[in-house]
């Protein structure tokens, strides 16, 4: 058993700058969004990956408790249908598993380190970093909730993209 069972929670002793938030995960994961989308703007494109892939796991997890597919969910969903109705040999070692580890591959690189890795990566931060956040806004509107700057971002991305 853990310790914790028997006193409760273990608590970090505070150094007193601040009370303790009480504070939901919507919020967290709109804060780390909100926050992602500033530092993609700004050019801070590693940091926009980690802080929005951070949000997106909480939204898609929301969304998944509330009975409701996640926007990588629903993309992966569409792949297999997809290969399923066409039978396109392109797709033929499409699979769920490997759908997602090959979405969620540059940010597990990002903020995670396994024994049997080198320690280089080659990511495009720019495009790992858009798609990370243009996944996490579609949760975000699935959830109802609303990004303060997420018009700045598509704006942002209509100006400097050639799309």
């Amino acid at each position: 058993m853990l310790f914790n069972q028997y006193i409760g929670p273990m608590k970090t002793p505070s150094l007193g700058y601040e009370d303790d938030t009480v504070i939901s995960k919507i919020e967290i994961a709109k804060t780390q969004l909100e926050e992602a989308i500033a530092l993609f703007l700004d050019g801070k494109f590693l940091c926009a990956l980690t802080l929005s892939g951070a949000g997106e796991e909480v939204l898609s997890r929301l969304l998944n408790a509330r009975g409701y597919p996640s926007a990588v969910e629903q993309s992966v969903e569409a792949v297999l249908n997809l290969k399923n109705v066409t039978g396109l040999a392109a797709l033929d070692a499409v699979s769920e598993k490997q759908l997602f580890r090959t979405w969620n591959a540059a940010r597990n690189a990002a903020k995670h380190h396994n024994d049997n890795e080198g320690e280089t990566v080659v990511l495009n931060l720019f495009d790992e970093a858009y798609w990370m956040i243009r996944r996490a806004i579609e949760n975000a509107k699935s959830l109802d909730l609303t990004i303060d700057n997420a018009t700045e971002f598509e704006n942002w991305v209509i100006v400097n993209v050639n799309m």
